[in-house]
């Protein structure tokens, strides 16, 4: 389940990545345009929130890399828990943006549910 997890984790927060970088350049390319539009008096509202959520998403790429490693660690429920803040939160501001980032979703519940790493004890050996 931990190798599941970071497996996920590292899918997801590259997906997750590659559509902010995706906005973040077409945002760039249309800057001039998007300059027009505000000055004509346009709405441009969903394209800022566009824009948040694609600087979202950068950072959604670094928490999944972070929590699948977490993850793989044993440490479920810090690595599910950062998963999950990191599938979510771009989609406040874009809710398309779940397309990519449910495989941060995914791998934030199964991190949830993985069973901590056995600790060894005193004189006990793990195999």
């Amino acid at each position: 389940m931990r190798i599941v997890g970071l497996i996920l984790g590292v899918l997801g927060g590259l997906a997750a990545g590659a559509l902010g970088i995706k906005w973040l350049s077409d945002a760039h390319q249309m800057r001039e345009l998007i300059g027009a539009a505000r000055q004509l008096g346009l709405d441009t509202g969903e394209l800022d929130k566009l824009v948040m959520a694609a600087y979202v998403l950068i950072a959604s790429m670094v928490i999944g890399i972070i929590g699948g490693v977490l993850a793989f660690k044993g440490k479920g429920r810090i690595a599910g828990s950062i998963m999950l803040v990191g599938a979510l939160l771009p989609v406040v501001f874009a809710p398309k943006a779940l397309a990519f980032t449910f495989l941060l979703l995914i791998a934030g519940g199964l991190s949830l549910m993985a069973k901590p790493k056995p600790q060894p004890q005193d004189g006990v050996i793990l195999t």
